[in-house]
């Protein structure tokens, strides 16, 4: 017998009713623990200007979150904009036009700052800022939508920070964007810490959030050459001292959040010595442009989330963001972020066309792509991840390639990459199972119940919009309590 429906997100596994803020699930610390399960976040989200931007409507945005069915966005907090052009992105949320930038430090009388308007005035914070800041989480938290809050980054925009002493009243040290994450930075150092420690206090009350310490501390400041590379130590001893900073403001407030930081782009491995010399504090580690999930395959038993936390800048199309999505999570991952252009001022419900100038790539975005992964995400949430491993051994043949969780004996989840028919030989102990094939593009189901003969069962599915997901939960017995 064999039934069409349509995937939907397991009532029991709904994401109502706040149990504290999200922390790592005490089975499996692969995953978050959200409002009382295992649970991992998808986004297609904006580029992370929607509170510095006070021409962006953040409320809208919220809402088309929400509305297309995924529960997690990205933000940065304020030290770090973007100027016209920056990357090439035209209509970019993280570039506000002169006098719209909003960041925690209120604005002095003198003029000068780089973006246009007056400097910054670092010993004064700006009520402004904090009403959107504030805005902005609650509004997210209402939406079960959970925030990754960036502190830090500094990349080739140092010269808009308001750290930076041409934009400040306050003399902060002249440096470059290496010093910047250092601890040889001068008084910036003691600007951060104040920095840091007041966005610790100012969102702890709120448990949709989790703290990344930097965006890309590797930006032009590698521990080695080529794409995917870790910072160097002294960037890393940065981040070990701004963990300190944060962990100890928490130390004395009603709550305790997640840190994390970006890694590298692609994969990289992460080793005990940094784990212990500088990371100790961290449970989450992320990866830009690991369309491969080669952090997933270099840290295989890391009791740690692995986190995709930004893709994009890969043509216009959603396939290649689709399917990545697939294979991170189905690799083991716990959280998978593209980077959405369709998002931009006046256009807040994602209904732009990304649009890019004097730029050798181009990235996307649509409300389909959103759909899609929504498919992702109520398919990770109809298993029970606490009990789920990464398994490439489940599929024996018949398949040129795979990805697989499995809870052995129970349960199994495997994505199969490409076009087609396709007859995996997959390895299923004796009882009954339900197989569920689901298609990615729409979230059909195509459901049978199977009772295997021998240890390998052939199963038969197609392939379309880039691979297909299978879903194989093993039945109660008719003699089971």
């Amino acid at each position: 017998m064999k039934l069409i429906l349509l995937a939907a997100p397991l009532a029991a596994f709904s994401l109502s009713g706040a149990t504290g803020p999200i922390c790592l699930h005490p089975q499996n610390p692969r995953y978050f623990q959200w409002q009382g399960r295992a649970s991992v976040l998808v986004a297609s989200g904006e580029h992370y200007g929607a509170v510095v931007n006070q021409d962006f409507d953040y409320r809208k945005y919220l809402d088309t979150v929400q509305a297309a069915g995924l529960n997690h966005t990205r933000l940065f907090l304020g030290d770090y904009v973007e100027g016209p052009g920056s990357f090439g992105i035209t209509d970019n949320s993280l570039a506000p036009p002169a006098g719209r930038f909003v960041a925690p430090w209120a604005r002095s009388s003198k003029p000068g700052f780089a973006l246009g308007g007056n400097r910054f005035d670092l010993d004064r914070w700006d009520p402004a800022y904090f009403e959107r800041l504030h805005g902005f989480f609650e509004e997210a938290q209402r939406r079960d939508i959970v925030v990754e809050a960036v502190l830090f980054f500094a990349g080739p925009n140092l010269s808009f920070s308001p750290l930076n002493a041409s934009n400040n009243v306050n003399a902060t040290t002249l440096i470059d964007a290496k010093q910047y994450l250092s601890l040889n930075n001068g008084n910036v150092l003691g600007r951060q810490e104040a920095y840091c420690r007041k966005l610790v206090r100012e969102l702890n009350p709120y448990g949709n959030l989790y703290f990344n310490l930097c965006n890309e501390p590797w930006f032009d400041n590698q521990g080695k050459p080529g794409f995917a590379s870790q910072p160097p130590g002294a960037v890393k001893a940065w981040i070990r001292r701004v963990s300190e900073w944060a962990s100890d403001e928490e130390s004395r407030l009603p709550n305790r959040h997640l840190l994390g930081v970006d890694i590298s782009n692609q994969g990289t491995v992460i080793t005990q010595d940094d784990l212990t010399q500088y990371f100790g504090a961290l449970s989450i580690f992320s990866v830009h442009y690991d369309a491969s999930a080669e952090i997933l395959r270099l840290n295989p038993t890391l009791p740690k989330i692995l986190a995709f936390n930004e893709t994009g800048f890969n043509g216009t199309k959603d396939d290649n963001y689709r399917v990545q999505g697939w294979r991170f999570l189905l690799s083991g991952g716990g959280l998978y972020g593209h980077l959405d252009f369709s998002f931009t001022v006046g256009h807040e419900d994602g209904s732009a066309a990304p649009r890019f100038q004097n730029a050798s790539y181009d990235g996307g975005g649509s409300a389909a792509l959103r759909r899609q992964l929504k498919v992702l995400l109520d398919f990770m949430n109809s298993i029970p991840l606490e009990r789920m491993h990464p398994d490439n051994g489940v599929v024996v043949g018949g398949a040129d390639s795979w990805n697989a969780l499995a809870w052995t004996d129970h349960a199994y989840a495997i994505w199969f990459p490409g076009e087609g028919p396709i007859a995996p030989r997959v390895t299923m102990p004796k009882g009954d199972w339900r197989v569920e094939w689901v298609d990615i593009l729409s979230g059909e189901v195509t459901s049978s119940v199977v009772s295997p003969k021998s240890w390998i069962t052939t199963l038969n599915g197609t392939r379309r919009g880039g691979g297909v997901a299978l879903r194989l939960l093993r039945q109660p017995s008719a003699n089971s309590n």
